[in-house]
């Protein structure tokens, strides 16, 4: 039996009087890798960040685990957000005048209430799965687009987390560290976690268990090459 972590339910959501998302119905279950095609504007980000309680609704509801928090409070909402979401952003969000490890260093101690030593421990053992123990104290800034979003992707393996949301997450990669990056999001996946990846590429398709077309604020799901 599906084990449902969170639903969408006629979701709306307008910029300046122009619609983003309409009447968005979406079921994000345990073990599930859900991907969300779409161009260049279409409000792919903009769903991300409505799933992960970053931008506000205008109308509909959210459902966790059951539980309507449509008109929850921020705060409680922030708290969900915190210890069960892991968010992978197409910018990575990186702090760059600090090494990779500082920047692990930085997101662990914000992240968890571990000591330094496990912090550490982590960190080395993270770096060793995804091959980067030689750019340990190399600067972000020096680093290839394709070694940021490795970095990014490690934020995410680093804590526990029910979902996982990734923007763009294999944008700026060659084919072969894309297929690797995908091997994680589906040992995520049979870890129990629900991944959700937004993408205007056609690569996912056949490894996905769902996929959506998101087009002018409406959300569709695509049966393999057909659009329902």
């Amino acid at each position: 039996m599906k084990e449902t972590i969170l639903r969408l339910s006629k979701v709306s959501k307008k910029y300046n009087n122009k619609v983003v998302l309409s009447n968005v119905d979406l079921e994000l279950n345990k073990s599930e890798f859900i991907l969300i095609k779409g161009e260049s504007g279409e409000g792919k980000s903009t769903l991300l960040n409505v799933i992960a309680f970053l931008e506000p609704i205008d109308s509909g509801k959210i459902f966790w685990r059951q539980k309507d928090i449509s008109t929850m409070d921020i705060k409680d909402k922030k708290n969900i957000r915190r210890s069960n979401i892991g968010y992978i952003f197409q910018d990575y969000n990186l702090f760059e005048n600090l090494t990779l490890e500082e920047n692990l260093k930085v997101f662990l101690r914000l992240s968890t209430n571990k000591k330094e030593f496990e912090i550490e421990k982590d960190i080395d053992k993270c770096l060793l799965k995804f091959k980067m123990s030689d750019r340990k104290k190399i600067f972000i800034k020096f680093l290839s687009g394709g070694e940021r979003q490795r970095v990014a992707i490690m934020r995410a393996f680093l804590v526990d987390k029910s979902i996982i949301l990734a923007d763009e997450p294999t944008a700026n990669i060659d084919e072969i560290n894309k297929k690797r990056i995908i091997d994680y999001f589906n040992e995520w996946k049979n870890e129990g976690k629900a991944v959700i990846l937004v993408s205007h590429d056609d690569f996912y398709d056949d490894i996905a268990d769902k996929v959506y077309i998101l087009k002018k604020g409406n959300i569709s799901i695509m049966n393999r090459g057909v659009v329902e």
